[in-house]
């Protein structure tokens, strides 16, 4: 293989780090693979089976995983840019991996036209077996060494990003990879292990969310009632520009819902509501810990609950004791205000 020993040594580490088991077991003169590698190899071999009868139609051997993943979240979707939005790929990434795969199958799987792609007959029958053998390696975690979750820019950023020095300091060894999505990737299909988005249902709930104006401590002393909004900016974020209208709805019913500056991140809102910029709408599940640390205040109320809540969801099956799985236990444990 032109692979050193110490080379091969380090892959199993990781490995087994990532998997929470131990692959191999030394002996007096080498070593001797364990029964959970043997489990591991079987069923790696049954997928790999697997993918081969499926892709029989269109050549030999299988080509990597992930560029199968792609060419089935394709063929599914019936194009590139439906399959990159569950995937969390552009669609020129997607339209990269498929053309690697019409390259190794010696011709043409979809047919390009002005408005998309539609998928080739002779692809579409291999679909069904395509998905079956890659559902086979779904709970593997092969080759897992790095947890990989997809949040919510705002929840990535005021949310997560706060919590991850705790976590690597409870989990030394976990690498985590963060990735920012406007919307939730497609479970099992995602290169994700873990997701971190609002939602009504779904998932393990970690913070209930409500509405409330937020400010610096320095503009709360003329803020005495809603009336007084009319005198200040008020800002909100692109993505939920309607929660001004909510709350007002609530809380001051028949008056002019306060408006102001609009920002496309929720974070950059934050921040200026923090510099002393204006009257932020905040999201009480993002902002707990600034308002414990008095960085922001909210000097009226109440505060507006809203149905969708922070949850983290398993996007595919996580081997128990395995690197996906205890960071998730982490995230949702107690006592994780940044």
């Amino acid at each position: 293989m032109g692979v050193t020993a110490g080379a091969v040594r380090a892959k199993v580490r990781a490995l087994e780090g990532a998997l929470g088991v131990t692959l191999f077991q030394a002996l007096p003169q080498g070593v001797t693979p364990t029964a959970e590698a043997r489990d591991l190899a079987e069923g790696v071999a049954r997928g790999l089976a697997a993918l081969a009868r499926a892709l029989a139609p269109l050549g030999d051997p299988p080509l990597p995983l992930g560029t199968l993943r792609v060419l089935e979240a394709a063929l599914r979707s019936g194009g590139f840019a439906t399959a990159g939005e569950g995937l969390g790929l552009s669609p020129g990434a997607v339209a990269a991996q498929v053309r690697r795969v019409e390259d190794w199958a010696g011709r043409a799987l979809f047919t390009r036209h002005a408005r998309g792609v539609t998928p080739a007959a002779e692809a579409l029958a291999v679909l069904p077996g395509l998905s079956r053998a890659l559902a086979r390696f779904d709970g593997l975690a092969i080759g897992a060494a790095t947890v990989r979750i997809a949040a919510l820019p705002a929840v990535a950023q005021l949310w997560l990003m706060p919590r991850l020095p705790a976590l690597r300091a409870a989990l030394p060894g976990i690498a985590v990879s963060v990735t920012a999505l406007e919307r939730p990737p497609e479970a099992k299909r995602a290169p994700y292990d873990l997701a971190l988005f609002f939602a009504e249902t779904g998932g393990r709930l970690l913070a209930e969310d409500a509405l409330i104006p937020v400010c610096a401590p320095a503009l709360a002393a003329g803020l005495r009632s809603a009336a007084d909004l009319i005198r200040l900016p008020c800002l909100s974020d692109s993505s939920w520009a309607g929660d001004w209208r909510v709350w007002a709805a609530v809380v001051m019913p028949g008056r002019p819902v306060p408006r102001g500056v609009e920002h496309s991140l929720y974070a950059l809102a934050v921040a200026e509501a923090m510099a002393g910029a204006g009257v932020l709408m905040g999201h009480t599940a993002l902002l707990a810990g600034a308002l414990a640390e008095g960085r922001l205040v909210a000097p009226l109320g109440p505060a507006v609950p809203v149905a969708k809540g922070l949850r983290l969801t398993r996007l595919r099956p996580l081997p128990r004791g395995g690197a996906a799985a205890r960071v998730a236990d982490w995230l949702a444990g107690p006592g994780l205000s940044p």
